[in-house]
């Protein structure tokens, strides 16, 4: 069984959709590995082509699976209705085994027939000792 510490960084996105009617989306993005520590980047205010280059470290005991869903920051007035853009998983399985590991995700649609654009991560993993 992997144990260890994931470092992800959050480096950018490209192309997301837009998803207001007026304007930029304010996308931001949830990290979490199997439904437990979730966390989340800043939101990026009026922007197709995110940057974040923002890091978080999550505690590895048994997952295997990075998800990621990237979501448009609607106003205040919207009662925290934020709109999906996008979501997808890593596996983890390279990072365990080489160390690190730079992942450009493609985000689709339609069974993968529309695209929305790109995702980056960088990822590096420690084992415990």
């Amino acid at each position: 069984m992997t144990k260890g510490t994931l470092t992800v960084i959050v480096v950018s996105a490209k192309g997301l959709k837009n998803a207001d009617d007026v304007g930029k989306s304010d996308p931001y993005v949830r990290l979490w590995l199997d439904d437990v520590d979730s966390q989340r980047t800043t939101t990026k205010v009026g922007t197709l082509d995110p940057i974040w280059n923002e890091t978080f470290k999550f505690p590895i005991t048994h997952q295997n699976k990075l998800h990621f869903k990237i979501w448009d920051s609607d106003a205040p007035e919207k009662e925290g209705k934020d709109d999906k853009l996008a979501s997808g998983s890593i596996d983890l399985k390279n990072v365990f085994e080489k160390g690190s590991e730079e992942k450009t995700h493609e985000l689709t649609h339609n069974l993968g027939f529309s695209k929305d654009g790109v995702i980056t991560f960088k990822l590096t993993f420690a084992p415990s000792a």
